[in-house]
């Protein structure tokens, strides 16, 4: 249909007919071409028209254009595999790297994962904690849907492909002491509130040095001749030995009497501990004062009810509740 019409077209347009036939007529026109050996006699010849000269010509052009195409090509092709080559390399270095690093952490993840059980153990931790760690068929599950919910959404990932062992393998990591976390939360919970505890407590000595003359409990009284429970021990020194706060705490109370405790002091710490200090000879504090561990609050001496020089120490659970002095000097603070 369409070569008829063309031809139709061509049919009533006289100049634009003429003018094919005429490229036509050129284009059939021939060519002899005479060959003369070199040597010979004998010559030859051969006869070409324009049309082929012209096909000749361009198909000649097109060879070198094409050959010119193909060593640039070339040339680019070995300079984007030499810089892919670097790449590869980098990234092939950096690859071995991180597997190393990989298995160190495991290591260190394993050990650290012993060291918070048994921690946990130790401090008598809540078993519910422990129960509400993911087993390792749990984390295996979790990063298994991770991460080929994230493959299905790379783009750049090729198709059927997944992401390499070692990926799989931090994310396990990550997702392993993730939920140790836990774990250590709850450790250092405990091991906070049970050192601010033993912060709190008294367990340092009142006196740098001392003798024992009197422990806690039942004991006949050296003033009165009777028997009697005996609620702190005495630390016998010289007068004017200084005295120390065995805890942080605030003064509840300071009393000046001639009788029994004497001059006496009696500090207060949280966590419902009350310290004694009696029969001093001079006293440093005052009540509702804040006191430090190791603050000199008075010194030795033999006020109220004794037979010589000493410091009465004791130690409270409560205002009620008296315990063995003796417990808390061995506590090891210094």
């Amino acid at each position: 249909m369409i070569y008829k019409l063309k031809k139709k077209f061509i049919a009533n347009n006289p100049y634009l007919k003429n003018k094919i036939d005429s490229v036509k007529e050129k284009g059939h026109q021939r060519l002899t071409v005479f060959v003369i050996p070199h040597g010979h006699d004998s010559s030859f010849n051969f006869q070409i028209s324009m049309f082929a000269i012209f096909f000749i010509i361009s198909l000649l052009f097109s060879l070198i254009g094409l050959s010119i195409y193909g060593i640039t090509k070339s040339a680019n092709t070995k300079i984007q595999l030499d810089a892919l080559s670097q790449v590869y390399g980098k990234f092939f270095d950096e690859y071995v790297s991180l597997t190393e690093d990989l298995g160190k952490l495991q290591e260190d993840n394993t050990v650290l994962s012993e060291d918070l059980s048994e921690l946990f153990t130790l401090v008598d931790g809540n078993d519910e904690e422990l129960l509400k760690l993911h087993s390792e068929s749990d984390v295996n599950e979790k990063v298994y849907s991770e991460l080929r919910s994230e493959e299905l959404a790379d783009k750049e990932l090729v198709t059927g492909k997944s992401y390499l062992s070692e990926i799989y393998e931090f994310r396990q990591l990550k997702v392993t002491m993730e939920k140790n976390q836990a774990l250590l939360d709850a450790n250092l919970d405990f091991l906070g509130t049970r050192a601010s505890i033993i912060q709190s407590m008294p367990l340092t000595q009142p006196l740098d040095t001392y003798n024992v003359t009197s422990t806690f409990g039942y004991r006949r009284s050296p003033t009165m001749g009777y028997w009697e429970n005996h609620d702190g021990i005495d630390l016998a020194n010289a007068p004017g030995t200084p005295i120390f706060a065995t805890a942080p705490g605030r003064v509840s109370r300071v009393i000046y009497s001639t009788i029994g405790y004497g001059h006496h002091i009696i500090i207060s710490h949280d966590y419902g501990y009350y310290t004694l200090y009696g029969h001093c000879s001079k006293i440093y504090v005052s009540v509702g004062q804040t006191i430090n561990r190791g603050a000199v609050i008075g010194l030795v001496g033999s006020t109220g009810n004794t037979t010589g020089p000493h410091l009465h120490y004791e130690v409270w659970s409560g205002d009620s509740v008296r315990m063995n002095p003796e417990e808390f000097l061995h506590g090891g603070l210094l």
